[in-house]
């Protein structure tokens, strides 16, 4: 991580802008097109600024009615300003927010209103319609839009359910790996897996399936309260610690092929673990003691102005040749932004934020590269034992973490956040249950073991469809892995997986999971997907996605992608992360409708069916040539959720 990073993330901490993201989607800030009733028909605008709303006639600039309002989750209370309604400024309205098409449009639903004139006004049976103050974005569903009959590079779901009125059923369960999911967000908890099984909270494993109280789905990361650290290790170090007492002085010409596929991962590891090691070596210097530490920041604030500075301001004080004093210097130099003002006001908000400066900036050499942090050590697992099946917990504590099961709820919001509940987003499939099966770190890379006990969970309690947004470069354990992968298959079981965001040819790439096995031979189960804009121009293929017209199956829409989060919470994230999940809803999808397809079948269709353009695009990457679209993935399209079920309907 880059100083300049370091001192971003800081800032997030020392002033507070941890996210964008808020409960139910925000109203502040948008505008929204429509008619009231009252006193007659109007066609007006809705302008929501920081805590006052405007009703404005179109094409006029004097406003109707001026109200405050206040948001308080998806309850909206409304109190009259000034304007040429008879309600009196002291009563309030309440009104409930009613989302659809992914927060396109909005209906006021009166909750109860003295002011008859203004629950009138609101009661039109129209929706309003959203409209975009920067052009530049999308709108909020252009995932779902056509990319013919609407010019943007959407997945074409709302004609696919146009095809599918009237067709019966039946649940499907998705398997989604990552880093948990909050089952009880508004939006998402209707739609989670329930083990019918299971008896809660008796501590007994009643269907006998490993995993006691295991109501929701399975988290291997947790202590068994469900406590979960939010940091784990890069790959590097991993690999390094588990392997270097079997192969650091290990003779290679002695080894099996399985030790000498280890081995050489090993080797790897090692070479990149010990450079890591040493360059994070002045922080470990830094942060061994505390009370040091902030003695040379007192020396550091003497010799500074009481004035806002420059991080070089901070570096070019002379304290002398001690190494540590050195070494504190960088790391506060590394974290000082100039709206901190002088040396000392950044001094005391790093000492009321100590614990969480000590943890980003000095995350490198206190976790990621330091051999002798551990937080496996409340799960109780031995991480070396690959073969290990029976640990973790069934349920996943986020309390106030701004980190835990983030990625796992936005992935799972986009397969299947319950759609046409008038709350923040619909997903893409309407008969799934989200099984959440955490293997993936808020931090740090997730690990074979955990991967392959997922895989092997999400398969034995029903999945159809699994989930995997995470990838890594190294794979000390990769035979576990290919073991549980074609477990899937053998069941039937189709493994959605991210193509990866370094903007690079994934084809050249050593990359995990991957559908090729140890032997050579190819999964038919696994779909791998690149990350799709929704520009039909050369801009279609998202810059840092991967590509590879070998590895690639397909492109989807994981550009400013809107779902939910913990707590009630939503915003939009980008990346390939993104992108599959919108396909494992599609798959999701075909597997409900059409229950006979196999996995395999569903794979063939979605590759088959995906919407072909014949442009010229951007290649992936900082300086990519202009290159066909098709040459990027084996496929050479995008996911379309209506071609694919009109194939299911052939089928």
């Amino acid at each position: 991580m880059t100083p300049t990073l370091f001192r971003l993330l800081f800032s997030f901490f020392l002033t507070g802008i941890l996210t964008t993201a808020q409960a139910q989607l925000p109203i502040r800030n948008t505008r929204w097109t429509g008619v009231v009733l009252a006193p007659t028909d109007v066609q007006v605008v809705l302008t929501f600024r920081r805590d006052t709303l405007l009703i404005t006639p179109q094409h006029e600039t004097t406003p109707l009615e001026t109200m405050r309002y206040e948001q308080v989750g998806d309850t909206l209370a409304l109190q009259k300003v000034s304007g040429e309604s008879p309600c009196g400024t002291s009563g309030t309205g309440f009104y409930r927010l009613i989302y659809t098409n992914n927060g396109e449009n909005l209906k006021l639903l009166p909750i109860g209103d003295d002011c008859r004139e203004r629950q009138h006004a609101f009661e039109s049976k129209a929706a309003f319609r959203r409209e975009r103050l920067n052009l530049a974005q999308p709108p909020r569903n252009w995932p779902y839009l056509d990319p013919v009959q609407d010019s943007i590079a959407g997945i074409s779901l709302y004609r696919a359910y146009e095809l599918l009125k009237g067709r019966p059923s039946v649940p499907v369960i998705v398997g989604v790996l990552d880093s948990g999911v909050d089952i009880t967000h508004e939006d998402l908890r209707d739609v989670i897996w329930k083990n019918p099984k299971e008896i809660p909270d008796n501590g007994t494993d009643d269907d006998k399936n490993g995993y006691a109280d295991d109501v929701n789905g399975w988290n291997f990361m947790g202590a068994k309260d469900g406590t979960t650290s939010e940091y784990d290790q890069p790959e590097i170090t991993q690999t390094y610690i588990l392997l270097k007492a079997k192969y650091d002085k290990a003779d290679p010409a002695k080894l099996n092929p399985t030790e000498k596929r280890q081995y050489e991962t090993y080797q790897t590891a090692k070479n990149q673990f010990l450079k890591r090691y040493q360059a994070s070596q002045p922080k470990r210097i830094a942060f061994a003691d505390t009370a040091r530490f902030w003695q040379v920041a007192s020396q550091l604030r003497e010799k500074l102005p009481d004035s806002q500075l420059t991080p070089a301001t901070v570096r070019q004080v002379d304290i002398g040749t001690d190494s540590v004093a050195l070494a504190i210097k960088s790391v506060l130099a590394d974290g000082y932004l100039p709206q901190y003002g002088s040396f000392g006001n950044y001094l005391n908000l790093v000492r009321k934020n100590w614990s969480r400066f000590r943890q980003i900036m000095g995350s490198e050499a206190l976790i990621a590269f330091n051999p002798d942090y551990n937080p496996r050590a409340a799960i109780g697992d031995n991480p070396a034992n690959p073969t290990e099946r029976y640990y973790g917990s069934p349920r996943m504590i986020i309390g106030k973490s701004q980190q835990l099961a983030v990625h796992g709820s936005h992935v799972a919001g986009i397969i299947a956040a319950q759609r046409g509940n008038g709350k923040g987003i619909d997903g893409v499939a309407d008969n799934v249950r989200i099984m959440p099966v955490s293997v993936v770190p808020a931090n740090g890379d997730e690990r074979d073991k955990d991967v392959a006990n997922g895989i092997r969970y999400a398969v034995e309690n029903g999945a159809k469809v699994i989930n995997m947004s995470f990838g890594k470069r190294l794979s000390p354990f990769k035979e576990q892995v290919d073991a549980a992968i074609r477990f899937a298959e053998e069941h039937d079981v189709l493994i959605v997986h991210a193509a990866g965001n370094n903007g690079e040819n994934y084809d050249s790439l050593p990359a995990y999971p991957s559908a090729r096995y140890e032997n050579g031979k190819i999964a038919q189960n696994v779909l791998v997907v690149g990350n799709s804009t929704w520009r039909l121009t050369d801009g279609l293929p998202s810059r840092s996605s991967n590509y590879g017209i070998q590895t690639v199956d397909l492109f989807a829409p994981g550009t400013e992608i809107l779902s939910t989060l913990p707590n009630n919470e939503y915003a939009s994230f980008s990346g390939t992360s993104m992108s599959a999940p919108m396909t494992a809803g599609v798959a999701a999808l075909l597997r409900s409708y059409f229950p006979k397809l196999t996995a395999v079948q569903v794979r063939e269709i979605l590759m088959k069916s995906s919407y072909k353009p014949d442009i010229q695009v951007r290649k992936p990457g900082r300086i990519g040539p202009i290159v066909p679209f098709n040459t990027l993935s084996r496929s050479g399209g995008l996911l379309n959720a209506y071609n694919a079920v009109k194939m299911g309907i052939g089928k």
